[in-house]
């Protein structure tokens, strides 16, 4: 059985707001998406039935945007959707017909009841066909008819434009139509019923999540399309988009193709859940709740272009306005892949990873615009090695390991010899540090007016933690491979001495920065306990409960650890408003969920009470039905009731809390 764990009733629709802030995503595998709310409402700039990845996976651009439709049975005009206008009016809305709302996996179901009737409304992604589908089947006591408005534009999908949308083309004949706008093609079809042109601009769609975030919140759409759709009872019915024309390509969709569609999409989920449980057998006890975060991970994982042109696999670090990202990739590695079984997939992104490596330094980001990858990070290329040693544990692939063993080899010789941005080993410590750059070079890399809210050149304490991981790492890599470890070995020892500079002399965790900005030094950060979940060996037992002591006292919360003490001047509680505001908090305070994973796997290392340890995802089990449903927000607020914000949807959130579960559920 697939998960249901979200699920809405009847009494969630009393309130619009409470149904808007609720967002069902998919992703169409190439770093396209689909998203909308529960109330078929748009509430971003980025809601929309097909965000298509022109460029995959990137050059991502809206298309269709959103359906209305509503029932009319003889009697009674039913509205199944709703619009919310710049005025705050709404118009139409479906609150009293919307009855439930679930995922069944992925995909959302809304069910509908009026007198002695029902109709069940779902919508994914034909991954062989290339289609959005929306599947309309009516429970009646004789037909009804469906009619809908289908509205369009063709644009960048981060750039709201509040003009005229791009001119639209649209032709039909019958149940198929064909669009043009802004340089792209697609077609509509509908398995039953008639379309016809429908062209007019309906104005100001009012977006409230962009008003949050201090951006335009208001935007023009085309009605580009309008149809009539004849519902008998128990048959299924569909409208399909596909980029792209069918012309030449099989003429019109036969009758049975929703029921097949829909079929097969939910084979593929069931198909997801078997290859984890096949891999980690432990999983076949999980709950509802953590199936459904082993299915989000699906959504991360993306089709890349290698060099050679075959197809590779990447990872999108958050929808909807990541592109793919080295740091974030590698860090929610091992939940997204190695955890889930997907061990294929996995050896495909190190083997991609491996060939953009540069001067020993992994791409931060490749841009979206398609030019080149910026290299701007210190941390990517050993959080590349940490996950290079957990496929090699978790896959015994030695094979690839010996592919990979020059590139992982060039990385340690780099980071010794020093490499860009001042980055490089201390010969005298053995701890990591960054020349004094402007360029942020951590995870901690927000800027304002150009510059880097925390500045943290010098010797940042988790790229020493992960300097050492990377060495283990080696270590066990070289040994399977029957290479010479001994220099891994040395400069390990160095390192752990060295490391010992980061404990504070009162006793309670670890100085985030050393040698750099003096603000910074002392500053408690969340930074510290990745000595701990990554570094087994690093800190004694004692110091090592030290981190975890002071990370409870100043960090946790039920969603994620905070970027900054409370007890900080630079503290700041609330991540809203303008840019400026936004960038400011993001790592002064602000709580990232993909550390809750790190802290839990950092106590479990000092703990055997593995169902105490458990209970810490109570938070996140419970945030899944709260804002991206179904996933794990990017980041909440430092102050309760630390309301989700940034990306409803982030890989390392969803991976780091997978990795953390996968290392519970073994040993339960």
């Amino acid at each position: 059985m697939l998960p249901r764990h979200v699920g809405f009733g009847v009494t969630s629709f009393r309130d619009p707001a409470y149904g808007e802030s609720r967002e069902w995503w998919m992703g169409m595998g190439n770093g396209g998406y689909l998203s909308g709310t529960i109330l078929h409402s748009l509430s971003r700039g980025y809601h929309g039935l097909a965000i298509l990845a022109t460029s995959p996976p990137v050059g991502r651009t809206l298309f269709w945007v959103k359906w209305d439709g509503w029932i009319e049975d003889g009697e009674d005009r039913i509205p199944l959707t709703s619009d919310h206008w710049r005025d705050d009016s709404w118009g139409p809305i479906c609150l009293s017909s919307l009855f439930s709302f679930s995922l069944e996996g992925r995909l959302p179901v809304w069910c509908y009841r009026w007198k002695d009737r029902t109709l069940s409304v779902r919508i994914w992604y034909d991954r062989p066909y290339n289609a959005c589908v929306l599947s309309c089947v009516v429970d009646s006591p004789r037909p009804v008819q469906l009619r809908i408005h289908l509205f369009f534009n063709c644009r960048d999908h981060h750039q709201i434009v509040q003009g005229d949308p791009p001119a639209l083309t649209a032709t039909v004949e019958g149940k198929a139509a064909r669009l043009a706008a802004g340089g792209l093609s697609a077609s509509m079809q509908v398995t039953s019923g008639v379309l016809w042109v429908s062209p007019e601009t309906y104005r100001n769609f009012f977006y409230p999540r962009e008003r949050e975030r201090g951006l335009g919140d208001w935007e023009n759409h085309s009605l580009g399309l309008s149809g009539s759709l004849p519902l008998l009872p128990g048959k299924e019915i569909a409208i399909l988009f596909r980029q792209g024309s069918d012309k030449g390509e099989g003429g019109l969709l036969g009758e049975d193709f929703p029921e097949s569609s829909r079929h097969a999409f939910l084979d593929r989920e069931q198909a997801l859940l078997k290859m984890a449980r096949s891999r980690r057998p432990f999983w076949k006890n999980a709950p509802d709740w953590v199936n459904t975060l082993i299915l989000a991970a699906d959504t991360f994982v993306v089709d890349r272009p290698t060099s050679g042109g075959v197809a590779g696999k990447t990872v999108i670090a958050g929808y909807p306005w990541f592109g793919d990202w080295g740091r974030d990739t590698m860090i929610s590695f091992p939940g997204l892949f190695l955890a889930t079984g997907r061990w294929d997939e996995a050896r495909s992104v190190l083997l991609f990873f491996s060939e953009t490596l540069k001067d020993g330094l992994l791409p931060n980001y490749f841009p979206e615009d398609g030019s080149n990858a910026k290299y701007n990070t210190a941390d990517a290329s050993l959080w590349y090695l940490r996950a290079c040693h957990l496929y090699g544990v978790a896959t015994r692939d030695y094979a690839t390991l010996r592919i990979l063993f020059p590139a992982l080899s060039s990385i340690v010789r780099a980071y010794l010899d020093g490499t860009a941005f001042g980055i490089g080993v201390d010969p005298t410590d053995g701890l990591v540090r960054i020349g004094k750059t402007e360029e942020p070079l951590t995870w901690m890399d927000a800027r304002v007016e150009g510059k880097p809210v925390t500045p943290r050149y010098g010797k940042p304490v988790e790229l020493s933690a992960l300097w050492f991981n990377a060495l283990e790492a080696m270590i066990w890599i070289a040994g399977r491979l029957r290479e010479d470890g001994a220099m891994f070995r040395k400069e390990k020892e160095k390192t752990r001495t060295g490391f010992r500079k980061f404990l504070r002399p009162g006793g309670e965790g670890l100085q985030d920065v050393l040698e750099g900005d003096p603000e910074e030094k002392d500053a408690v950060r969340p930074n510290q306990i990745l000595a701990v979940s990554l570094a087994g060996k690093l800190l004694s037992v004692q110091e090592a409960r030290s981190v975890v002591v002071a990370v409870n006292n100043h960090l946790l919360t039920p969603f994620g650890l905070r970027s900054l003490s409370p007890q900080d001047p630079r503290y700041r509680g609330v991540y809203a408003g303008s840019p400026h505001n936004r960038d400011a908090a993001y790592h002064q305070g602000t709580v990232w969920a993909w550390l809750l994973g790190h802290y839990v796997m950092a106590i479990s290392r000092l703990s055997d009470n593995r169902q105490s340890d458990l209970s810490l995802f109570e938070g996140i089990r419970d945030h899944l039905s709260e804002a991206g449903l179904g996933y794990v927000s990017e980041i909440f607020d430092g102050d309760p009731p630390h309301y989700p914000r940034g990306c409803p949807l982030q890989a390392w959130s969803v991976g780091c809390t997978i990795e953390a579960l996968e290392m519970l559920f073994e040993e339960i």
